[in-house]
Protein backbone atom coordinates (compact mmCIF):
# COMPACT_ATOMS: atom_id res chain seq x y z
CA UNK A 1 0.00 0.00 0.00
CA UNK A 2 1.50 3.14 -1.15
CA UNK A 3 0.81 6.72 0.28
CA UNK A 4 0.89 9.86 -1.64
CA UNK A 5 -0.45 13.37 -0.55
CA UNK A 6 -1.66 14.80 -3.69
CA UNK A 7 -1.70 18.29 -3.18
CA UNK A 8 1.79 20.20 -4.47
CA UNK A 9 2.02 22.62 -1.79
CA UNK A 10 3.21 26.41 -2.74
CA UNK A 11 6.70 27.30 -0.32
CA UNK A 12 8.22 30.41 0.80
CA UNK A 13 10.09 31.31 -2.41
CA UNK A 14 7.11 32.23 -3.89
CA UNK A 15 5.81 34.46 -1.58
CA UNK A 16 8.60 36.23 0.86
CA UNK A 17 8.91 39.84 0.72
CA UNK A 18 12.51 40.41 -0.86
CA UNK A 19 12.34 44.23 -0.36
CA UNK A 20 13.89 43.87 3.02
CA UNK A 21 13.78 47.54 5.68
CA UNK A 22 16.43 47.69 7.98
CA UNK A 23 18.32 49.98 9.82
CA UNK A 24 21.48 50.19 11.89
CA UNK A 25 21.39 49.01 15.58
CA UNK A 26 21.84 52.93 16.73
CA UNK A 27 18.53 53.96 15.05
CA UNK A 28 15.99 55.89 17.52
CA UNK A 29 13.08 53.95 17.78
CA UNK A 30 10.90 56.88 16.54
CA UNK A 31 12.67 57.15 13.15
CA UNK A 32 12.48 53.29 12.88
CA UNK A 33 8.51 53.59 13.36
CA UNK A 34 8.24 56.63 10.99
CA UNK A 35 10.22 54.39 8.71
CA UNK A 36 7.97 51.28 9.10
CA UNK A 37 4.71 53.92 9.19
CA UNK A 38 5.76 55.19 5.28
CA UNK A 39 6.65 51.40 4.04
CA UNK A 40 3.63 49.82 5.61
CA UNK A 41 5.90 47.22 7.03
CA UNK A 42 5.02 45.58 9.90
CA UNK A 43 8.25 45.22 11.28
CA UNK A 44 12.28 46.35 10.60
CA UNK A 45 15.08 44.50 10.96
CA UNK A 46 18.30 45.23 12.70
CA UNK A 47 21.42 45.44 10.56
CA UNK A 48 25.30 45.67 11.34
CA UNK A 49 27.95 45.13 8.95
CA UNK A 50 25.72 42.79 6.47
CA UNK A 51 24.54 41.00 9.46
CA UNK A 52 21.26 41.13 10.48
CA UNK A 53 21.19 40.56 14.32
CA UNK A 54 17.60 41.56 15.44
CA UNK A 55 14.25 42.81 14.15
CA UNK A 56 11.56 45.07 15.53
CA UNK A 57 7.75 44.89 15.00
CA UNK A 58 4.58 46.47 15.43
CA UNK A 59 3.94 43.66 18.28
CA UNK A 60 7.24 45.50 20.36
CA UNK A 61 6.05 48.58 20.20
CA UNK A 62 3.42 48.08 22.92
CA UNK A 63 6.49 47.04 24.98
CA UNK A 64 7.50 50.84 25.30
CA UNK A 65 6.60 53.21 27.65
CA UNK A 66 4.40 55.70 26.43
CA UNK A 67 4.57 57.92 29.31
CA UNK A 68 8.52 58.33 28.99
CA UNK A 69 8.97 61.60 26.43
CA UNK A 70 12.64 60.30 25.68
CA UNK A 71 11.40 56.72 24.91
CA UNK A 72 11.35 57.09 21.34
CA UNK A 73 15.17 58.33 21.40
CA UNK A 74 15.61 54.60 22.52
CA UNK A 75 18.30 52.79 20.21
CA UNK A 76 16.46 50.11 18.59
CA UNK A 77 19.22 47.61 19.55
CA UNK A 78 17.92 47.81 22.99
CA UNK A 79 14.68 46.89 22.72
CA UNK A 80 14.60 44.64 19.20
CA UNK A 81 14.11 40.88 19.40
CA UNK A 82 17.05 38.73 18.54
CA UNK A 83 18.31 36.59 17.24
CA UNK A 84 16.24 36.39 13.93
CA UNK A 85 14.14 33.53 13.36
CA UNK A 86 14.49 31.76 10.17
CA UNK A 87 13.10 29.85 7.59
CA UNK A 88 13.96 28.29 4.48
CA UNK A 89 13.33 28.98 1.38
CA UNK A 90 11.72 25.81 0.29
CA UNK A 91 9.36 25.57 3.04
CA UNK A 92 6.55 24.39 2.45
CA UNK A 93 3.42 27.13 3.76
CA UNK A 94 1.28 24.36 5.85
CA UNK A 95 4.82 23.88 7.78
CA UNK A 96 5.43 27.78 7.97
CA UNK A 97 2.07 27.81 9.17
CA UNK A 98 2.91 25.14 12.27
CA UNK A 99 6.08 27.35 12.58
CA UNK A 100 4.00 30.28 13.43
CA UNK A 101 2.12 28.87 16.07
CA UNK A 102 5.49 26.90 17.27
CA UNK A 103 7.71 29.56 17.81
CA UNK A 104 5.20 32.34 18.59
CA UNK A 105 6.28 34.87 16.55
CA UNK A 106 4.79 37.47 13.70
CA UNK A 107 7.93 37.37 11.16
CA UNK A 108 10.52 34.67 9.66
CA UNK A 109 13.33 35.81 7.74
CA UNK A 110 13.69 33.77 4.51
CA UNK A 111 17.29 31.94 3.86
CA UNK A 112 18.83 29.92 1.03
CA UNK A 113 21.11 27.14 1.76
CA UNK A 114 24.10 29.23 2.47
CA UNK A 115 21.74 31.12 5.13
CA UNK A 116 21.74 34.19 2.80
CA UNK A 117 18.88 36.25 3.34
CA UNK A 118 16.24 35.52 0.60
CA UNK A 119 13.64 37.58 1.99
CA UNK A 120 10.97 37.90 5.07
CA UNK A 121 7.59 36.04 5.91
CA UNK A 122 4.83 37.11 8.01
CA UNK A 123 1.22 35.33 9.28
CA UNK A 124 -0.36 37.43 7.01
CA UNK A 125 1.57 36.45 3.91
CA UNK A 126 1.15 32.70 4.65
CA UNK A 127 -2.36 33.33 5.29
CA UNK A 128 -3.02 35.28 2.02
CA UNK A 129 -1.41 32.65 0.16
CA UNK A 130 -2.74 29.39 1.44
CA UNK A 131 -4.98 27.44 -1.41
CA UNK A 132 -8.40 27.59 -1.99
CA UNK A 133 -8.56 23.93 -0.64
CA UNK A 134 -8.19 24.94 3.03
CA UNK A 135 -11.29 26.44 3.28
CA UNK A 136 -13.28 24.44 1.28
CA UNK A 137 -15.03 23.29 4.45
CA UNK A 138 -16.27 27.01 4.82
CA UNK A 139 -16.19 26.61 8.05
CA UNK A 140 -18.16 29.58 9.92
CA UNK A 141 -16.34 32.87 11.88
CA UNK A 142 -18.04 31.32 15.15
CA UNK A 143 -15.86 28.65 15.25
CA UNK A 144 -12.60 30.75 15.65
CA UNK A 145 -13.54 34.26 16.19
CA UNK A 146 -12.33 35.92 19.88
CA UNK A 147 -15.09 37.26 22.04
CA UNK A 148 -12.93 39.31 24.00
CA UNK A 149 -12.93 43.14 23.08
CA UNK A 150 -11.21 45.96 23.94
CA UNK A 151 -13.68 49.59 23.79
CA UNK A 152 -12.80 52.22 24.21
CA UNK A 153 -14.17 56.15 23.71
CA UNK A 154 -12.91 58.47 21.03
CA UNK A 155 -11.45 61.03 23.53
CA UNK A 156 -9.12 58.80 25.13
CA UNK A 157 -4.86 59.66 24.36
CA UNK A 158 -3.81 57.44 22.22
CA UNK A 159 -1.05 56.86 25.33
CA UNK A 160 -2.95 55.60 27.30
CA UNK A 161 -5.27 53.71 24.52
CA UNK A 162 -1.47 51.88 24.26
CA UNK A 163 -1.20 51.24 27.56
CA UNK A 164 -4.48 49.66 28.17
CA UNK A 165 -3.65 47.13 25.17
CA UNK A 166 -0.53 46.10 26.17
CA UNK A 167 -1.52 45.51 29.99
CA UNK A 168 -4.73 44.01 28.46
CA UNK A 169 -2.41 41.32 26.17
CA UNK A 170 -4.49 43.05 22.72
CA UNK A 171 -3.11 43.67 19.65
CA UNK A 172 -6.13 46.14 18.92
CA UNK A 173 -9.01 48.00 20.35
CA UNK A 174 -12.34 49.25 19.64
CA UNK A 175 -12.80 53.19 19.42
CA UNK A 176 -16.29 54.59 20.09
CA UNK A 177 -17.71 57.39 18.87
CA UNK A 178 -20.80 59.71 18.35
CA UNK A 179 -21.50 60.05 14.51
CA UNK A 180 -24.18 62.14 12.56
CA UNK A 181 -27.67 62.32 14.94
CA UNK A 182 -26.10 61.13 17.86
CA UNK A 183 -25.35 57.66 16.22
CA UNK A 184 -23.07 55.48 17.71
CA UNK A 185 -20.12 54.41 15.01
CA UNK A 186 -17.41 52.18 15.72
CA UNK A 187 -13.51 52.17 14.68
CA UNK A 188 -10.53 50.69 15.05
CA UNK A 189 -7.03 50.98 16.42
CA UNK A 190 -3.93 48.68 15.58
CA UNK A 191 -0.53 48.13 16.31
CA UNK A 192 0.06 49.77 12.89
CA UNK A 193 -1.38 52.72 14.35
CA UNK A 194 0.70 52.50 17.23
CA UNK A 195 3.47 52.59 15.36
CA UNK A 196 2.57 55.68 13.14
CA UNK A 197 1.92 57.38 16.56
CA UNK A 198 5.24 56.68 18.16
CA UNK A 199 7.13 57.26 14.36
CA UNK A 200 5.45 60.90 14.05
CA UNK A 201 4.93 61.93 17.85
CA UNK A 202 1.63 61.83 18.09
CA UNK A 203 0.94 59.96 21.46
CA UNK A 204 -0.91 62.49 23.02
CA UNK A 205 -3.67 62.37 20.44
CA UNK A 206 -6.96 61.26 20.85
CA UNK A 207 -7.61 57.76 19.57
CA UNK A 208 -10.92 59.26 17.66
CA UNK A 209 -8.48 61.08 15.18
CA UNK A 210 -6.42 58.57 14.71
CA UNK A 211 -8.19 55.08 14.53
CA UNK A 212 -9.41 53.73 11.38
CA UNK A 213 -13.46 54.35 10.90
CA UNK A 214 -15.83 52.50 10.08
CA UNK A 215 -14.90 48.93 11.65
CA UNK A 216 -15.20 47.02 8.78
CA UNK A 217 -17.48 44.05 9.94
CA UNK A 218 -19.05 40.30 8.66
CA UNK A 219 -21.87 38.31 9.99
CA UNK A 220 -20.80 35.56 12.65
CA UNK A 221 -22.19 32.88 9.69
CA UNK A 222 -19.53 34.04 7.77
CA UNK A 223 -16.91 31.81 6.10
CA UNK A 224 -13.12 32.07 6.81
CA UNK A 225 -13.17 31.78 3.00
CA UNK A 226 -15.48 35.11 3.16
CA UNK A 227 -13.46 36.47 5.90
CA UNK A 228 -9.69 35.95 4.14
CA UNK A 229 -11.17 37.71 1.16
CA UNK A 230 -12.11 40.62 3.09
CA UNK A 231 -8.80 41.19 4.47
CA UNK A 232 -7.51 40.68 1.32
CA UNK A 233 -10.14 43.26 -0.43
CA UNK A 234 -9.57 45.96 2.36
CA UNK A 235 -5.64 45.38 3.09
CA UNK A 236 -6.60 44.75 6.96
CA UNK A 237 -5.68 42.54 9.33
CA UNK A 238 -8.89 42.67 12.01
CA UNK A 239 -12.42 42.03 11.35
CA UNK A 240 -15.33 42.59 13.51
CA UNK A 241 -17.78 39.84 13.93
CA UNK A 242 -21.32 41.03 14.41
CA UNK A 243 -24.19 38.88 15.42
CA UNK A 244 -27.78 38.16 13.86
CA UNK A 245 -29.02 41.42 15.08
CA UNK A 246 -25.43 43.85 14.26
CA UNK A 247 -24.52 43.71 17.59
CA UNK A 248 -20.35 43.49 17.83
CA UNK A 249 -19.28 40.01 19.39
CA UNK A 250 -15.64 39.90 18.82
CA UNK A 251 -12.76 39.99 16.93
CA UNK A 252 -11.13 37.67 13.95
CA UNK A 253 -7.53 38.54 12.64
CA UNK A 254 -4.93 37.00 10.30
CA UNK A 255 -3.65 34.89 13.43
CA UNK A 256 -7.61 33.02 14.15
CA UNK A 257 -6.66 32.12 10.40
CA UNK A 258 -3.76 30.62 10.80
CA UNK A 259 -4.41 28.83 13.49
CA UNK A 260 -7.28 27.02 11.44
CA UNK A 261 -4.61 26.38 8.62
CA UNK A 262 -2.29 24.50 10.71
CA UNK A 263 -5.56 22.20 12.26
CA UNK A 264 -6.17 21.66 8.64
CA UNK A 265 -2.86 20.60 8.25
CA UNK A 266 -1.73 18.58 10.88
CA UNK A 267 -5.63 16.82 10.35
CA UNK A 268 -3.94 15.91 7.14
CA UNK A 269 -0.63 14.45 8.81
CA UNK A 270 -2.89 12.64 11.09
CA UNK A 271 -5.14 10.86 8.10
CA UNK A 272 -1.75 10.30 6.62
CA UNK A 273 -0.78 8.75 9.92
CA UNK A 274 -3.78 6.73 10.26
CA UNK A 275 -3.12 4.99 6.99
CA UNK A 276 0.78 4.04 7.75
CA UNK A 277 -0.81 2.59 11.18
CA UNK A 278 -3.13 0.62 8.96
CA UNK A 279 -0.35 -0.54 6.44
CA UNK A 280 1.97 -1.46 9.68
CA UNK A 281 -0.76 -3.19 11.13
CA UNK A 282 -1.00 -5.83 8.16
CA UNK A 283 2.96 -6.09 8.51
CA UNK A 284 4.31 -8.15 11.77
CA UNK A 285 7.65 -7.16 10.63
CA UNK A 286 6.65 -3.09 10.52
CA UNK A 287 5.18 -3.80 14.01
CA UNK A 288 8.26 -5.13 15.02
CA UNK A 289 10.16 -1.89 14.05
CA UNK A 290 7.75 -0.23 16.00
CA UNK A 291 7.94 -1.96 19.39
CA UNK A 292 12.06 -1.80 18.71
CA UNK A 293 11.68 2.62 18.55
CA UNK A 294 9.01 2.61 21.67
CA UNK A 295 11.44 0.90 23.81
CA UNK A 296 14.42 2.18 22.10
CA UNK A 297 13.88 5.61 22.17
CA UNK A 298 15.60 8.23 24.50
CA UNK A 299 12.59 10.43 25.07
CA UNK A 300 9.88 8.88 28.04
CA UNK A 301 6.26 7.68 26.38
CA UNK A 302 3.22 7.10 28.17
CA UNK A 303 -0.16 6.30 27.39
CA UNK A 304 -3.48 6.26 28.64
CA UNK A 305 -6.73 5.88 28.32
CA UNK A 306 -9.99 8.02 27.93
CA UNK A 307 -9.63 8.67 31.55
CA UNK A 308 -5.92 9.56 31.55
CA UNK A 309 -4.95 6.27 33.28
CA UNK A 310 -1.51 4.84 32.17
CA UNK A 311 -2.12 2.11 30.02
CA UNK A 312 1.52 1.07 29.08
CA UNK A 313 5.22 3.26 29.17
CA UNK A 314 8.67 2.41 27.78
CA UNK A 315 12.26 2.08 29.60
CA UNK A 316 12.81 6.14 29.25
CA UNK A 317 10.01 6.65 31.31
CA UNK A 318 11.10 4.88 33.98
CA UNK A 319 14.86 6.16 33.46
CA UNK A 320 13.44 9.65 33.67
CA UNK A 321 11.16 9.57 36.21
CA UNK A 322 12.23 6.59 38.37
CA UNK A 323 8.98 4.53 38.18
CA UNK A 324 8.86 1.33 37.47
CA UNK A 325 6.22 -0.03 34.31
CA UNK A 326 4.27 -2.08 37.43
CA UNK A 327 4.34 0.68 39.27
CA UNK A 328 2.98 3.54 36.78
CA UNK A 329 0.53 1.38 34.99
CA UNK A 330 -2.60 1.65 36.36
CA UNK A 331 -2.37 4.72 38.16
CA UNK A 332 -3.41 8.38 36.85
CA UNK A 333 -0.92 10.07 34.75
CA UNK A 334 -1.30 12.58 37.83
CA UNK A 335 0.95 10.52 39.48
CA UNK A 336 4.26 12.61 38.07
CA UNK A 337 2.16 15.69 39.18
CA UNK A 338 5.03 18.38 40.88
CA UNK A 339 2.48 20.78 42.70
CA UNK A 340 3.72 23.70 40.97
CA UNK A 341 1.47 23.93 38.44
CA UNK A 342 -2.05 25.38 39.80
CA UNK A 343 -5.65 24.19 38.57
CA UNK A 344 -5.74 26.92 36.42
CA UNK A 345 -2.70 26.06 34.06
CA UNK A 346 -4.10 22.12 34.04
CA UNK A 347 -7.71 23.71 33.04
CA UNK A 348 -6.03 25.93 30.17
CA UNK A 349 -4.11 22.64 29.23
CA UNK A 350 -6.96 20.24 28.60
CA UNK A 351 -8.79 22.98 26.88
CA UNK A 352 -6.39 23.06 24.23
CA UNK A 353 -6.35 19.40 24.00
CA UNK A 354 -10.00 19.16 23.68
CA UNK A 355 -10.00 21.93 20.74
CA UNK A 356 -6.98 21.21 19.23
CA UNK A 357 -6.26 17.41 20.27
CA UNK A 358 -2.62 18.43 20.57
CA UNK A 359 -0.68 20.01 23.32
CA UNK A 360 2.93 21.16 23.99
CA UNK A 361 5.58 23.11 26.40
CA UNK A 362 6.99 23.21 29.63
CA UNK A 363 6.34 21.34 32.79
CA UNK A 364 7.26 20.82 35.97
CA UNK A 365 6.71 17.06 36.99
CA UNK A 366 8.10 15.15 40.16
CA UNK A 367 10.44 11.61 39.69
CA UNK A 368 9.44 9.35 42.00
CA UNK A 369 12.45 10.01 44.95
CA UNK A 370 10.34 13.61 44.87
CA UNK A 371 13.34 15.48 43.04
CA UNK A 372 11.42 17.94 40.84
CA UNK A 373 12.26 18.18 37.04
CA UNK A 374 11.51 19.78 33.77
CA UNK A 375 9.66 18.23 31.33
CA UNK A 376 9.30 19.13 28.08
CA UNK A 377 6.17 17.50 27.10
CA UNK A 378 3.82 16.81 23.90
CA UNK A 379 0.22 15.40 24.50
CA UNK A 380 -1.74 14.10 21.67
CA UNK A 381 -4.81 12.40 21.42
CA UNK A 382 -5.77 9.50 19.64
CA UNK A 383 -9.42 8.94 18.75
CA UNK A 384 -11.69 5.99 17.56
CA UNK A 385 -14.06 5.42 14.30
CA UNK A 386 -16.55 7.67 15.87
CA UNK A 387 -14.46 10.20 16.86
CA UNK A 388 -13.89 9.48 20.28
CA UNK A 389 -11.06 10.68 22.40
CA UNK A 390 -9.47 6.37 22.96
CA UNK A 391 -5.94 7.49 24.05
CA UNK A 392 -3.46 10.06 25.55
CA UNK A 393 -0.20 9.98 23.80
CA UNK A 394 2.75 11.92 26.09
CA UNK A 395 6.07 12.44 24.66
CA UNK A 396 8.67 13.86 26.99
CA UNK A 397 12.75 14.66 27.41
CA UNK A 398 14.28 15.91 31.11
CA UNK A 399 15.16 19.31 30.14
CA UNK A 400 16.44 20.09 33.74
CA UNK A 401 19.99 20.55 32.80
CA UNK A 402 19.45 22.53 29.55
CA UNK A 403 17.13 25.30 31.56
CA UNK A 404 19.72 25.43 34.47
CA UNK A 405 22.03 26.06 32.06
CA UNK A 406 20.02 28.90 30.56
CA UNK A 407 19.51 30.56 33.39
CA UNK A 408 22.98 30.18 34.49
CA UNK A 409 23.74 31.71 30.93
CA UNK A 410 21.23 34.28 31.63
CA UNK A 411 22.81 35.42 34.94
CA UNK A 412 26.36 35.68 33.86
CA UNK A 413 24.94 37.88 31.04
CA UNK A 414 24.44 40.65 33.94
CA UNK A 415 26.26 39.49 37.02
CA UNK A 416 29.84 39.46 38.11
CA UNK A 417 30.99 35.76 38.34
CA UNK A 418 33.01 36.57 41.16
CA UNK A 419 30.75 38.07 43.49
CA UNK A 420 27.26 37.46 41.94
CA UNK A 421 26.72 41.62 42.14
CA UNK A 422 25.14 43.12 39.08
CA UNK A 423 27.82 44.12 35.98
CA UNK A 424 28.09 47.10 33.74
CA UNK A 425 25.41 46.00 31.55
CA UNK A 426 22.67 45.52 34.41
CA UNK A 427 24.11 48.50 36.48
CA UNK A 428 23.60 50.71 33.07
CA UNK A 429 19.94 49.00 32.85
CA UNK A 430 19.01 50.24 36.27
CA UNK A 431 20.90 53.39 36.15
CA UNK A 432 18.51 54.25 33.10
CA UNK A 433 14.96 53.07 34.69
CA UNK A 434 16.41 55.11 38.28
CA UNK A 435 16.98 58.40 35.81
CA UNK A 436 13.84 58.11 34.25
CA UNK A 437 11.71 57.60 37.63
CA UNK A 438 13.95 60.21 39.25
CA UNK A 439 12.26 62.65 36.43
CA UNK A 440 9.16 61.44 36.78
CA UNK A 441 8.87 61.84 40.39
CA UNK A 442 11.35 64.92 41.01
CA UNK A 443 13.89 62.57 43.41
CA UNK A 444 17.35 63.02 43.65
CA UNK A 445 19.58 59.63 43.38
CA UNK A 446 23.51 59.20 44.05
CA UNK A 447 26.57 57.26 42.32
CA UNK A 448 29.07 56.44 44.05
CA UNK A 449 32.35 54.55 42.73
CA UNK A 450 34.58 52.98 45.07
CA UNK A 451 37.93 51.93 44.60
CA UNK A 452 40.31 49.73 46.60
CA UNK A 453 43.59 51.20 47.23
CA UNK A 454 46.95 49.50 46.30
CA UNK A 455 44.63 46.20 46.13
CA UNK A 456 47.41 43.76 43.81
CA UNK A 457 49.25 44.54 47.37
CA UNK A 458 47.02 42.14 48.70
CA UNK A 459 47.19 39.54 45.88
CA UNK A 460 50.65 39.65 45.15
CA UNK A 461 51.54 38.82 48.97
CA UNK A 462 48.57 36.17 49.89
CA UNK A 463 47.49 35.05 46.44
CA UNK A 464 45.12 35.37 44.44
CA UNK A 465 42.74 33.29 45.17
CA UNK A 466 43.01 34.91 48.53
CA UNK A 467 42.06 37.97 46.64
CA UNK A 468 39.54 37.11 45.32
CA UNK A 469 37.78 36.20 48.79
CA UNK A 470 38.53 39.17 49.65
CA UNK A 471 36.41 40.95 46.80
CA UNK A 472 34.06 38.63 47.81
CA UNK A 473 33.94 39.91 51.17
CA UNK A 474 33.99 43.49 50.23
CA UNK A 475 30.79 43.06 47.85
CA UNK A 476 29.26 41.38 50.91
CA UNK A 477 29.50 44.16 53.19
CA UNK A 478 28.44 47.21 50.63
CA UNK A 479 25.64 45.30 50.14
CA UNK A 480 25.43 45.44 53.88
CA UNK A 481 25.55 49.07 54.04
CA UNK A 482 22.55 49.65 51.82
CA UNK A 483 18.78 49.01 51.29
CA UNK A 484 17.19 46.29 49.44
CA UNK A 485 16.25 48.71 47.00
CA UNK A 486 19.62 50.31 46.48
CA UNK A 487 22.43 48.42 43.71
CA UNK A 488 25.92 47.38 44.79
CA UNK A 489 27.80 46.32 41.32
CA UNK A 490 31.37 45.31 40.14
CA UNK A 491 32.48 46.92 37.33
CA UNK A 492 35.93 44.24 37.01
CA UNK A 493 38.62 44.29 39.12
CA UNK A 494 38.65 46.20 42.33
CA UNK A 495 36.22 48.64 41.44
CA UNK A 496 32.85 48.94 42.75
CA UNK A 497 29.54 51.19 41.81
CA UNK A 498 26.33 51.74 44.39
CA UNK A 499 23.37 53.33 42.63
CA UNK A 500 21.36 55.17 45.74
CA UNK A 501 17.98 55.50 44.78
CA UNK A 502 14.91 57.72 46.21
CA UNK A 503 17.49 60.10 47.63
CA UNK A 504 15.75 62.85 49.92
CA UNK A 505 18.69 65.04 50.45
CA UNK A 506 22.05 65.13 48.96
CA UNK A 507 23.13 65.55 52.98
CA UNK A 508 22.50 62.00 53.85
CA UNK A 509 25.42 60.83 51.15
CA UNK A 510 28.12 61.48 53.58
CA UNK A 511 26.62 59.20 56.41
CA UNK A 512 26.36 56.52 53.78
CA UNK A 513 29.59 56.94 52.47
CA UNK A 514 30.81 57.00 56.11
CA UNK A 515 29.40 53.88 56.86
CA UNK A 516 30.63 52.25 53.77
CA UNK A 517 34.27 53.22 54.36
CA UNK A 518 34.11 52.04 58.16
CA UNK A 519 32.52 48.46 57.38
CA UNK A 520 35.48 47.73 55.02
CA UNK A 521 38.72 49.49 57.00
CA UNK A 522 37.36 46.48 59.41
CA UNK A 523 39.98 43.22 58.80
CA UNK A 524 38.70 40.83 56.39
CA UNK A 525 39.60 37.04 57.57
CA UNK A 526 40.42 35.03 54.53
CA UNK A 527 42.55 31.62 55.45
CA UNK A 528 44.75 32.26 58.39
CA UNK A 529 45.54 36.03 57.42
CA UNK A 530 44.09 39.42 58.57
CA UNK A 531 43.75 41.58 55.45
CA UNK A 532 43.50 45.14 55.91
CA UNK A 533 42.11 47.08 52.65
CA UNK A 534 42.10 51.00 52.06
CA UNK A 535 39.40 52.58 49.51
CA UNK A 536 39.02 55.74 47.91
CA UNK A 537 35.00 56.84 47.03
CA UNK A 538 33.63 59.43 44.68
CA UNK A 539 30.38 60.46 44.52
CA UNK A 540 28.05 62.43 42.10
CA UNK A 541 24.25 63.49 42.22
CA UNK A 542 21.53 63.31 39.95
CA UNK A 543 20.64 65.93 38.52
CA UNK A 544 23.73 68.06 39.40
CA UNK A 545 26.05 65.90 37.46
CA UNK A 546 24.19 64.62 34.55
CA UNK A 547 21.11 62.68 33.71
CA UNK A 548 22.90 60.01 31.63
CA UNK A 549 24.26 56.45 32.95
CA UNK A 550 27.43 57.67 31.04
CA UNK A 551 27.60 61.36 32.94
CA UNK A 552 26.97 60.36 36.46
CA UNK A 553 29.63 57.45 36.13
CA UNK A 554 31.98 59.38 34.63
CA UNK A 555 31.65 62.31 37.23
CA UNK A 556 31.77 59.84 40.20
CA UNK A 557 34.81 57.96 38.90
CA UNK A 558 36.51 61.86 38.22
CA UNK A 559 35.76 62.83 42.15
CA UNK A 560 36.88 59.26 43.25
CA UNK A 561 40.60 59.85 42.01
CA UNK A 562 40.66 62.91 43.29
CA UNK A 563 39.67 61.23 46.97
CA UNK A 564 42.80 58.70 45.97
CA UNK A 565 45.00 61.79 44.71
CA UNK A 566 44.36 63.51 47.98
CA UNK A 567 45.07 60.20 50.18
CA UNK A 568 47.99 59.69 48.47
CA UNK A 569 49.39 63.46 49.17
CA UNK A 570 48.02 63.35 52.79
CA UNK A 571 50.05 60.04 52.78
CA UNK A 572 53.16 60.97 51.58
CA UNK A 573 53.17 64.31 53.85
CA UNK A 574 53.11 62.13 57.18
CA UNK A 575 56.93 61.71 58.44
CA UNK A 576 58.19 58.28 57.78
Amino acid sequence: MSLSISRVEPTLRRIAQQKLLSCPPGTPIAEAARRMAEARCSSILVEEQDRIIGIWTERDALALDPSDPRGGETAIAQVMSSPVMTLHVDTGLGEAAMRFREEEVRHFLVVDDGGQRVGIVSQSDVVINQGIEYYISLRELKSVFSRRLLLVPAAMPAELAMREMKQSGFDALIVERSGADNTRELGILTERDVVRLIGDGGLSRPVGEVASFPLITLPVSASLFQARQRFVDHTIRHLGVCGETGELLGLITFADILANIELEYVQQLKETLHQYEETLAASDKQLRLAACAFESTCEGILVTDAEQIIESVNPAFTMITGYRAEEAIGKKASLLASGRHDRAFYAAMFTTIESTGHWQGELWNRRSDGEIYVAWLTIDVVYDDQDRVCNYVAVFSDITSRKAAEERMSFLAQHDALTSLPNRTLLDDRLLRAIAHAQRNDKMLAVIFLDLDDFKRVNDSIGHHAGDRVLQLVAQRLVGCVRSEDTVARLGGDEFVVLIEELECAADIPEIVAKMRDSLTQPFPVDSHSVNVRCSIGVSLYPEAGDTPEELLRHADAAMYQAKEASDASNAAKPG
